[in-house]
């Protein structure tokens, strides 16, 4: 039966220090053990995700390479099957539409011409002609490298949405680029790039990329697409250092600022950055949560033990020999009929009991936390061990069950030697001495498991205590087989690579910032005569001495500045008269320093003989056509000049270099330029092709007599045209003269009785076309037979034409007056309203003729008589008006003369 509570003497009893003192001990234990537990797992687990994400980026960027490169190449194939076939512009269409099996790689594909005209596509064929390409940066680069280019993300001219556009030139028979051939990836629809934004890392991470400046290709966020990393806030500190040439894993801010495994990886092919994003909120889920069960248990211990110490405690303290029998036992169970001492002793027999149960309870606790760990071990996709430092597994998870067919449970007390086995054992011995000695060690190696080879990823980490000595180690294990595969694949990869550069016809290598080779091909050995073995590590100098060098430096020293150098020279270091051109391509890495560059070089000695024998052909070409009196071109297919003699100067006002490749209807006006796309059409379907025009040369118009004639290949094809165009301007007035002479009279300058006729045929026409009042008047002069015969025939003619002048003051400009023959004159009035302004012109005429005329210094009254005809709605014929007018002016001249007569045509 327990007594009264005595307290001993100081500030606190020994009863409540032992019981503080024990409750603070065991919840410090539990806390402790357990804290240690989760970092230990949190550290593995940090590792082992971190590992495995860096592989994972890593073999998403080597197979996004794999399609851009598989798709780079199906476009560079299909451009030279254009090549090797050539057609017009306008055939492409139709070739294009034949391709839908490229579908697959591209949304969409169309064709540029050289100018970035749009000329055909396979989508969207309504918009040929509509759009021009030729400031795109893809369309640049294209025309400028003669290479194919993948480009920066853009928005698309045509479907205004988020794209990446490859491209590879079309060459024309010249070798120049006549076309470029563009395919385009939707950046936002079904693509290989839209298939990696819908991809995750875990449950809750994702991928994205962006180019080098920050703008995003792909992001799970499609509004994202096209935009700056930057927009959307700060970036991360590790964003700057994978822009600057960073690849891997860390843990940082992801863009979203969330806290995650962040994992860069930066693309061979184009050079943008691939990210993958693991938040930790996932990653490291299992670890909170047995930090969150720790401090659970430590606050439970803390709210548990307090109390049950207090009330053990306070149970009298047995006597210090049952106490010592009891501690000697190790039994801390308290018994019923053996109460506690009234004094210290009970009060520490108390306390050891307390003890006794809080270190079953703490064990428990232990246990726990140890079970936690083996279910975070057991889940962890690899081998996680320990083993002390007589080689003996202290803990193995049951991922070695699958590898070395030995459960969890069995492994611990077994040598590393048992488990592994000898021959893996022998082979991991260096590595576990140097864990042994305090070193941390990474190794692979390969093994025969389940009768398979493969391959496994070690890492030996030392556990060394306080004092510095080795107690053990901890091992990880990570089968590395697929990743070993993965190098195998690539390293056929490069082998093929070699195969291809040693069959080239070309010599090709590379040089590195010291002009030092790493690499060249077969051809060395053929073309230089030099073995490729003694040629690596060598300079340029060394290979090929100073002469040489000094030759090609300057070239050299631009491709190391990042230029793309393309030359020619004469090979006097090679036998017989050799011409060489080469091709040096920097090599820029990640952080946009130049590495070295490629070198490609031809023999080019066939093809330069044959141009210099061109070149003394279009001589004598030239020499022959300047001087012919006529324009002497030659237009190829697609309409430019490919040749011009050197008459063009004067007629185009521009010398012959800006004359020379630019297409023909651009240095003419509208006009012009339609009619010689209407001929060298026709000419191009083969038929040659003859016509006249007319142009403004200076301030004089000139005439011109053009003939096209077709050139045709070897099949039949038409290739071109040869123009010959001569000056007829002179022939063209003398034409024109004698059209005149036969179209007006010779004395008066009036119209003709031809010119008459087919001017009333045309009113005619007219009348009945609008529904209006037209006349003819038939008009002679009174008794001129007797002016003749009083002034000679010269009189005569002067009256004659001062009485034609007369005339035309009488009426309209749009009034005809003309002479048929003799005095006999017509006047042809048209769009009259009413017949009555007949009458009116009539009676002024006759007024007009009251005035004399003077006939050499002579005044004389010459009166004229007037048939007027008139008919509405274009009813009668020429014939039949001017008969009709000759009956109405006998009527007229038989009434007294001096007046008219009016008849009308039904």
């Amino acid at each position: 039966m327990l007594t009264a509570r005595r307290w001993i003497p100081g500030p606190m009893s020994l009863k409540a220090r032992f019981s503080l003192a024990v409750g603070m001990l065991i919840v410090l234990t539990a806390t402790v053990l357990t804290v240690a537990s989760v970092l230990i797992v949190q550290r593995g687990i940090e590792t082992v995700v971190g590992e495995r994400e860096a592989s994972l980026i890593s073999q998403v960027a080597r197979d996004l390479d794999n399609k851009f490169m598989n798709r780079q190449r199906a476009l560079v194939r299909l451009a030279h099957d254009l090549e090797i076939r050539p057609h017009p512009s306008a055939a492409f269409q139709d070739k294009l539409e034949q391709h839908h099996s490229m579908d697959g790689f591209f949304t969409n594909m169309s064709v540029l011409d050289a100018q970035g005209e749009h000329v055909a596509n396979m989508d969207y064929p309504d918009s040929r002609g509509q759009l021009n390409f030729s400031t795109r940066d893809y369309f640049l680069d294209t025309i400028r490298s003669d290479g194919p280019v993948i480009s920066k993300p853009l928005r698309s001219q045509i479907s205004g949405r988020p794209v990446v556009i490859m491209t590879a030139p079309i060459h024309g028979k010249d070798g120049q680029i006549s076309h470029v051939l563009v395919g385009t990836i939707d950046l936002a629809r079904d693509s290989f790039i839209k298939e990696l934004s819908i991809g995750q890392v875990g449950k809750t991470g994702y991928f994205y990329i962006l180019t080098r400046e920050g703008v995003f290709v792909s992001h799970p966020d499609e509004r994202r697409i096209l935009h700056s990393i930057d927009e959307g806030g700060k970036r991360a500190p590790s964003l700057d250092l994978a822009l600057g040439g960073y690849e891997g894993t860390l843990r940082s801010a992801a863009d979203n600022g969330a806290d995650a495994l962040v994992s860069y990886q930066r693309l061979a092919g184009t050079g943008w950055l691939l990210c993958g994003v693991y938040p930790t909120a996932e990653a490291f889920a299992f670890a909170g949560k047995m930090r969150w069960n720790a401090a659970i248990i430590a606050a439970l211990l803390l709210l548990v033990i307090g109390p049950v110490a207090w009330l053990m405690i306070e149970r009298q303290l047995l006597p210090l020999k049952r106490l010592g029998a009891r501690m000697a036992a190790g039994r801390g169970t308290p018994t019923p009929d053996a109460p506690y001492a009234d004094d210290e002793i009970g009060e520490l027999w108390r306390a050891f009991d307390a003890l006794m149960a809080e270190r079953d309870q703490a064990e428990r606790a232990v246990a726990e936390s140890e079970r936690n760990l083996r279910m975070v071990a057991d889940n962890v996709p690899a081998l996680v061990g320990y083993v002390d430092k007589h080689e003996r597994f202290v803990f193995g998870n049951e991922r070695y069950s699958a590898f070395f067919g030995i459960t969890a449970r069995q492994i611990i007390g077994k040598s590393v030697r048992e488990v592994i086995g000898e021959a893996v054992y022998q082979v991991s011995k260096p590595y576990l001495d140097a864990a042994m000695s305090g070193r941390a060690v990474r190794f692979e190696r390969q093994v025969l498991r389940h009768g398979v080879l493969q391959w496994d990823r070690v890492a030996y980490n030392p556990d060394a205590d306080a004092a510095g000595v080795v107690q053990g180690y901890f091992v990880l294990v990570d089968d590395i087989t697929e990743l070993k595969a993965t190098q195998q694949v690539l390293a056929m990869s490069e082998k093929r690579i070699r195969t291809i550069a040693d069959n080239m016809p070309a010599l090709i290598g590379y040089v590195d910032t010291e002009y030092r080779y790493t690499f060249c091909n077969r051809a060395y050995a053929t073309i230089t005569e030099i073995a490729p073995e003694s040629i690596v590590g060598r300079t340029v100098s060394e290979v090929f001495g100073p002469k040489v060098f000094a030759a090609v430096a300057a070239q050299m020293a631009a491709a190391l500045a990042g230029r793309r150098v393309s030359f020619e020279r004469p090979a006097a270091e090679l036998k017989g008269n050799r011409y060489l051109q080469t091709d040096y391509i920097p090599d820029v890495g990640a952080d946009g320093k130049v590495a070295g560059f490629y070198t490609m070089v031809m023999d080019i000695s066939e093809r330069k003989a044959a141009e210099l024998a061109l070149a003394a052909q279009q001589r004598l070409l030239h020499t022959v056509t300047d001087n012919l009196p006529a324009l002497v071109n030659f237009m190829d297919r697609e309409g430019r000049f490919g040749f011009v003699n050197r008459h063009h100067e004067s007629w185009f006002g521009r010398p012959l270099a800006r004359i020379h490749g630019s297409l023909v209807r651009s240095l003419f006006s509208a006009a012009e330029a339609e009619v010689h796309q209407r001929a060298f059409d026709e000419a191009m379907t083969g038929h040659t092709v003859k016509f006249d025009f007319a142009r403004m040369q200076g301030a004089d118009k000139r005439h011109y007599q053009a003939t096209y004639i077709p050139q045709v290949d070897a099949g039949g094809e038409a290739v071109g045209v040869t123009g010959l165009v001569n000056d007829v301007t002179d022939a063209k007035l003398l034409e024109e003269q004698l059209s005149a002479l036969a179209r007006f009279d010779a004395l008066t300058g009036l119209p003709n009785r031809t010119q008459l006729t087919e001017r009333i045929g045309r009113a005619q026409t007219r009348s009945a076309r609008n529904g209006s009042v037209m006349a003819v008047m038939y008009l002679d002069l009174d008794k001129f037979k007797s002016i003749n015969d009083s002034f000679g025939h010269s009189g005569g003619d002067t009256v004659l034409v001062e009485f034609g002048r007369r005339l035309s003051a009488c009426v309209r400009q749009s009034d005809t007056v003309g002479r048929l023959a003799g005095d006999e004159f017509v006047i042809l009035l048209e769009g009259l309203l009413n017949v009555a302004e007949c009458a009116v012109v009539a009676r002024k005429i006759i007024k007009v003729m009251e005035r004399p005329f003077d006939i050499d210094g002579v005044a004389r009254i010459v009166s004229t008589s007037i048939g007027v005809a008139t008919a509405e709605n274009g009813r009668a014929g020429v014939d039949t008006l001017l008969k009709h007018a000759d009956d109405a002016l006998y009527r007229a001249k038989d009434s007294g003369r001096n007046r008219y007569a009016m008849t009308s045509v039904k």
